[in-house]
């Protein structure tokens, strides 16, 4: 009974199906040289991804990228005092796709959040950084996916 339940407990474990979604081998293109524009908390993290994925040199499709990014901050609602309460950040990514020196893709991609203010400056700043990369790791998930797909 004890070995049956052990070779039960193996096969559901091995079979769950877990893979990692935002893997290398996933994708069937190379970055051969990109070009960033625009924020520079953004472009750090637009930076690490397309470095990453200059790695995957054996690929069939070689890809030049330009990417300009713009981070926008709105004030959506205020206090009496005319105190911000909440804000609205929005992230834009817009990308060309270059391959054998001729365009051939061009796409926009914006993330969006709501927040409310913190107790302080320095708290309210370091929110709205974890929501920065938050959004910017949700975009590029969607470029690597989309390049992917070209």
């Amino acid at each position: 009974m004890k070995n049956f339940f052990l070779v039960i407990v193996f096969f559901v474990l091995s079979s769950c199906g877990y893979k990692i979604a935002d893997n290398l081998d996933n994708y069937n293109f190379y970055i051969s040289k990109y070009e960033l524009n625009g924020d520079d908390k953004i472009n750090r993290i637009l930076d690490k991804n397309f470095t990453r994925l200059q790695k995957n040199n054996n690929s069939p499709k070689i890809y030049e990228i330009n990417s300009t990014s713009k981070i926008d901050i709105y004030t959506t609602s205020k206090d009496i005092s005319n105190v911000a309460l909440t804000f609205k950040m929005i992230i834009s990514i817009e990308i060309e796709v270059f391959e054998n020196g001729e365009m051939i893709n061009r796409a926009k991609f914006t993330e969006k959040t709501d927040y409310s203010t913190a107790e302080s400056k320095f708290e309210l700043k370091q929110y709205e950084d974890i929501l920065l990369k938050n959004l910017v790791d949700q975009i590029v998930f969607k470029i690597n996916n989309s390049l992917g797909s070209i």
